[in-house]
């Protein structure tokens, strides 16, 4: 009677990894998403709201094939009046208008627009891409009262997807502070 209870036992301790193990079919997954959201924010400066950055006008030669960018161009993004239970903060990029394959922004010009090419931010190095859905790298919050604030620096450029032809680019970008 022993050994019969004792087998039965270890053959439902022996049962019970392998029901959790076999509980998602093959080739399936899951994802969780975590985040968190704050009451406060910084106020960004009433010129970097809806900010115009001019890319150099250059000949698409220069854009010969994907890959290839040009035009880098740096802007800031400055912010204020932030609370001073924020100590770092960024922009986050979203992927509004973005391309899919290269996760840059899309040429959305509507009269005459250039070919094969979009816009690519740069980080503050000028260097560094960012992909839409990405911040850029955080700054610290300094100062106090009104002008606790930091000032963030990025860029963006040319960057071909193919044989770049001749015409207008318009790329728009939406950007929301982020903290850390």
């Amino acid at each position: 009677m022993k050994k019969t209870r004792l087998m039965i036992v270890l053959a439902g301790v022996m049962a019970a990894p392998m029901a959790f193990a076999q509980s998602a079919p093959p080739g399936t997954g899951t994802i969780t998403f975590n985040g968190m959201l704050l009451a406060d924010t910084c106020e960004i400066s009433p010129g970097d709201v809806d900010k115009t950055v001019t890319l150099p006008t250059l000949s698409a030669q220069s854009l010969a094939e994907a890959g290839q960018t040009a035009g880098s161009t740096m802007f800031t993004i400055t912010v204020a009046k932030c609370p001073t239970s924020l100590s770092n903060v960024a922009a986050h990029f979203e992927t509004t208008n973005m391309d899919p394959a290269t996760r840059n922004a899309v040429n959305q010009a509507t009269t005459n627009p250039a070919s094969n090419v979009v816009v690519q931010l740069l980080d503050k190095d000028g260097t560094t891409p960012i992909l839409l859905g990405s911040s850029g790298s955080f700054e610290p919050i300094t100062g106090t009262g009104d002008t606790r604030g930091a000032t963030m620096s990025y860029g963006g450029q040319y960057y071909a997807t193919g044989q770049a032809g001749q015409g207008n680019v318009t790329a728009i970008v939406r950007y929301t502070l982020s903290y850390n």
